[in-house]
């Protein structure tokens, strides 16, 4: 899928909320989800395409807390 699309940007973000990669962060190995979480709340405002935002919007709402 071609990310330059509003579908493409959709599920290239979801991948990583769903796949987050990780990082050490004060000796303690940490997922990186919050900050794909972040970036897809910033995208959905740009997306035009309704399925793109609510494939983002569901995505968001599987893992909010």
């Amino acid at each position: 899928m071609a990310i330059d699309t509003d579908m493409g940007i959709a599920v290239e973000i979801g991948y990583h909320i769903d796949n987050p990669c990780g990082c050490e962060v004060n000796g303690e190995w940490e997922n990186i989800r919050p900050f794909y979480m972040r970036i897809a709340q910033e995208t959905i405002p740009n997306l035009t395409n309704p399925f793109a935002i609510d494939f983002l919007e569901a995505k968001l709402r599987e893992y909010s807390t």
